[in-house]
């Protein structure tokens, strides 16, 4: 092959004679990148600024926490970190033997297991599960069931409310009371279906939101003898005389809704 100089006047001159001079390339257009759709706003549980994003199952909610690369990562990467992490919660579990969950480490440590190879699990045994799951990732868990999902499990006892004009439930990994500021709070499906992620917020003001809103909150008890819960729930701003004829879990129940109203509002 030979190279032949020309000059820019020759190749000018040979432009005006070609055939296809005419033509243009179609304009290049810019368009940008799809944003995939990951999940949807927690409206109907008066959490509008916050996401559902789908997880697997329970561990796929502790690894969204623990690995901040698992959000994005592919399906091949996300099951090899909850296959790890199953292996890690497992080992971790043996320091449940200090806590309160200490009667409950062999559960926990084979729900562990039963939750990663897809197993059936009792409801009497999942909550323990999960609360121990969140005990070891060092986090709190608001559970959100809604009461469309209830029929998804057939035969399972249920309050009688929630199958009425009830939109759902409301329940904790542990008493709220004892909550500190230090400790993350994640709101996160019953079932373990997805993670809600978005602005902090006003967990005291949030709560009585959604129980105004329909929600029924499933608040922690308090142990203790009628007499002295009483005593208690007489700080209340609104508590009647009348009050102190209810039933001992009714006052009991309210107490612990008082103190969990009040430590909320003290960690914010």
């Amino acid at each position: 092959m030979t190279y032949q100089n020309v000059s820019i006047a020759q190749l000018l001159d040979w432009s005006k004679h070609n055939p296809n001079r005419g033509h243009t390339l179609s304009p290049i257009r810019v368009q940008p990148a799809l944003i995939e759709e990951k999940g949807t706003p927690l409206t109907p549980v008066h959490l509008p600024d916050y996401q559902s994003i789908p997880v697997p199952n329970l561990l796929g909610i502790i690894a969204y926490i623990r690995f901040p690369e698992f959000a994005d990562a592919t399906p091949s990467i996300k099951n090899s970190l909850i296959r790890d992490l199953c292996t890690t919660l497992q080992t971790e579990s043996d320091t449940l033997s200090g806590s309160k969950f200490a009667r409950k480490r062999r559960r926990i440590h084979d729900g562990i297991g039963a939750v990663f190879n897809g197993a059936p699990i009792k409801d009497e045994e999942w909550m323990d599960i999960c609360n121990g799951c969140a005990h070891l990732a060092g986090v709190n868990f608001i559970y959100v069931r809604h009461a469309a999902s209830l029929e998804e499990h057939v035969g399972e006892e249920r309050p009688e409310e929630l199958l009425g004009a009830s939109k759902g439930a409301i329940s904790f990994s542990s008493d709220p009371a004892t909550w500190t500021a230090e400790t993350p709070v994640w709101f996160v499906d019953w079932h373990a279906r997805w993670i809600g992620v978005g602005e902090g917020v006003r967990l005291s003001r949030w709560l009585g939101e959604v129980e105004r809103g329909g929600w029924i909150i499933d608040w922690p008890t308090v142990d203790s003898t009628k007499e002295l819960i009483v005593q208690e729930l007489m700080l209340d701003p609104t508590w009647m005389s009348s009050h102190a004829k209810l039933k001992k879990d009714v006052l009991a129940a309210r107490l612990g809704r008082m103190r969990a109203i009040i430590g909320l509002a003290a960690r914010e």
